[in-house]
């Protein structure tokens, strides 16, 4: 995803497939209807505490992952392949190695 317009696709997306309404989304996120229904149009600027509140209330995690795995599985890639999981371990972040 990059921009605020799928940002706000998948939001409204997930938070049908819940069978939430976006006033009691609002609500639980701790924002008000208003934000919630620019975000979902991908209109404004949502600051970042507001999103992650938004995923929490929904059960989702942001996370960065590489573009090319990105593009991928928005292809439709078969995400269970092994050789999509060697490319996804070898581009993915490598935690430090401290003490060695």
């Amino acid at each position: 995803m990059t921009t605020l317009a799928e940002v706000g696709s998948i939001l409204r997306q997930a938070r049908k497939d819940r069978a939430m309404t976006a006033s009691e989304l609002a609500l639980k996120a701790g924002i008000s209807r208003n934000t919630l229904g620019a975000l979902e149009a991908g209109r404004g600027n949502v600051e970042l505490n507001t999103l992650l509140a938004l995923l929490k209330s929904l059960g989702l995690e942001l996370q960065f992952v590489p573009r090319v795995v990105a593009g991928l599985t928005r292809a439709g890639t078969d995400t269970k392949s092994t050789s999509l999981q060697d490319e996804v371990s070898r581009l993915m972040p490598q935690p430090s190695r401290r003490g060695r």
